[in-house]
């Protein structure tokens, strides 16, 4: 089981925050607009098999646009706890129309200020790059993760640190509960300080250095050359399906991984709003694990962190005083902690 779950953390993380060519780039699409090819890699035209990769042109993943009221609410296995995101309210943010969307359990909440469509921009990104991850998964795996310095490269290339920027920079408050009292954090200044930081070429090498050594420390190529091997074993499918959510049947995708440990699918679907996963599922040694939209809707969400923060804290503050700590240790190369 557990080997079987560290391929699908791998693969989903791959896929949404690896690198690579953007789908537009990849050469998708043959005469008729659909692409398949092999685990290997191979072009194979039409549906010779149960389990290759198909590539169809005019799917997305881009959900019903952001409005308050909408929420979804996921589960997993038979826990009776589920978590709900929903979009509680708006503000403006620094002359920006921001939405408030909530997450929460039964013993937890919490609140995050989006600027919906700075958050659409870098995501789109993400979606374009798991466009090129299903049109070939092994290749793209091997191409990007076959080692430490590969994977180093990866996640420290300026466009995944600047897709990341974007992404942080699109969330402006966070708001949560503190044993009763509503608090709150301002990222405003954040995202301009970690792009000065990441802009620094000694920042990239010492990050390159570090993530490079703190892997092979850990005996890391051995895994990673285990799980390189395992992508013989493997063979992946992303086809158009329909499945009921909720009492809904909806229209989507289902990506599939198979290994002789076991299985492992996820349907992703533009037609729920906030979140496109409307099932994941992993089986192997006879045990199932699963996560599922438990309901969702377009109206209904209930603010449960209304009014102002007791106390609203700049996360500046913190990342001053670390700059000013590391600065006087003189432990840091980056002109943004000096």
């Amino acid at each position: 089981m557990s080997k079987l779950l560290f391929i699908v953390v791998m693969v989903i993380g791959l896929a949404f925050f690896g690198c690579g060519e953007q789908a537009d780039q990849a050469g998708n699409g043959g005469d008729n607009g659909e692409t398949v090819s092999d685990s290997n890699g191979d072009d194979a035209h039409g549906d010779d098999g149960d389990h290759e990769v198909v590539s169809i042109e005019g799917f997305d993943l881009d959900n019903p646009e952001m409005a308050v009221g909408q929420w979804i609410e996921y589960s997993a296995d038979d826990l009776g706890e589920t978590l709900t995101i929903s979009v509680v309210g708006t503000e403006t943010n620094q002359g920006t129309e921001c939405y408030w969307v909530q997450i929460s359990t039964t013993d937890f909440v919490a609140q995050l200020l989006v600027d919906a469509e700075g958050m659409e921009n870098a995501m789109g990104d993400y979606k374009d790059q798991f466009g090129t991850f299903v049109a070939d998964p092994a290749a793209y795996i091997r191409e990007n993760v076959s080692d430490a310095g590969n994977m180093a490269e990866m996640f420290g290339s300026e466009e995944n640190m600047d897709m990341a920027i974007e992404l942080i920079g699109a969330i402006r408050i966070v708001k949560y509960d503190q044993q009763g009292m509503v608090m709150a954090i301002d990222l405003a200044g954040v995202p301009e300080f970690l792009e000065e930081m990441m802009d620094d070429p000694a920042f990239k090498e010492q990050f390159q250095q570090g993530f490079t050594q703190g892997f092979e420390a850990e005996s890391g190529q051995e895994d990673l050359d285990k799980f390189m091997d395992e992508l013989d074993n493997m063979q992946f499918s992303m086809n158009e399906t329909s499945v009921d959510v909720a009492g809904s049947t909806i229209q989507g995708m289902e990506f599939t991984i198979v290994h002789p440990e076991g299985e492992a699918e996820a349907v992703l679907s533009s037609e729920l709003p906030l979140i496109p996963i409307a099932y994941a599922k992993v089986s192997s040694d006879g045990e199932t694990h699963f996560v599922e939209v438990k309901g969702y809707g377009f109206s209904g969400a209930e603010n449960l962190l209304p009014g102002e923060p007791a106390q609203t804290i700049q996360a500046m503050m913190f990342l001053q005083g670390m700059q000013s700590q590391m600065g006087a240790m003189g432990g840091s190369p980056s002109r943004g902690l000096n």
